[in-house]
């Protein structure tokens, strides 16, 4: 189980991979506790992307601040 620490708490969920279309952008999430979001082409593929688009990182955030519970500003 993979655990995120927010300002009140934690939350936390299974270890699988984020489907970050949803939040705008057609790439593949992998969450550590420690190190971060791992970003990828596809659920199966192996290889990360090694330089994540703003677009990315822009999703990134939606998601994580979905996950949150803060919603989304945009």
């Amino acid at each position: 189980m993979t655990c995120l620490k927010i300002k009140d708490g934690f939350i936390c969920g299974p270890d699988d991979f984020v489907n970050l279309e949803p939040y705008g952008a057609n790439v593949w999430m992998s969450w550590h506790h420690y190190l971060g979001p791992t970003f990828y082409r596809s659920e199966a593929a192996i290889k990360p992307i090694m330089s994540p688009s703003e677009k990315t990182w822009d999703a990134f955030e939606r998601w994580l601040n979905r996950a949150k519970g803060e919603g989304d500003d945009r």
